[in-house]
């Protein structure tokens, strides 16, 4: 963090605002009747959390001068990614929420450092969380894909 995130962040801040306040114009509703806001409510107030916190953490930084700022990051595994979520959303329609989530989770584990079967694991716990809380407790229909769920 530096102060160049100063900029950044106060427009962020004013925009995830202005979402903020549009949403609640739309009516947000309650967690078993959402109506049109409740997501962009939700999502803009996470947005404007995290905004506050990069404005008071660039806030006493110095500046970075450091021309090659981009020499640490990881692009083979940043290009796997974007791939990944690609082929997920080409995927999910067809083969239904839980088998393209299962799979997109395992291998986005699988490009940390997580051994396979730690990965398959936590794929599996948070596909099946994620499951039971949109299609249980929100009654949300989510894709079923050829085989049914």
């Amino acid at each position: 963090m530096g102060r160049q995130d100063l900029p950044g962040g106060l427009i962020f801040l004013l925009f995830f605002s202005a979402a903020l306040y549009l949403s609640v114009c739309l009516g947000i509703g309650s967690l078993s009747s959402p109506q049109s806001g409740f997501m962009p409510f939700w999502v803009s107030l996470l947005a404007l959390v995290f905004c506050v916190i990069l404005l008071l953490m660039s806030w006493g930084a110095k500046q970075i001068t450091d021309a090659n700022i981009w020499r640490e990051v990881r692009w083979p595994k940043i290009l796997a990614v974007a791939v990944c979520l690609a082929f997920y959303v080409f995927v999910l329609p067809r083969a239904g929420y839980v088998i393209a989530t299962f799979f997109l989770m395992t291998v986005l584990f699988g490009l940390t450092s997580m051994k396979i079967r730690t990965a398959v694991w936590a794929a599996f716990l948070s596909v099946g969380m994620t499951y039971g809380l949109f299609y249980f407790l929100l009654k949300t229909p989510l894709p079923r894909g050829f085989w049914g769920f």
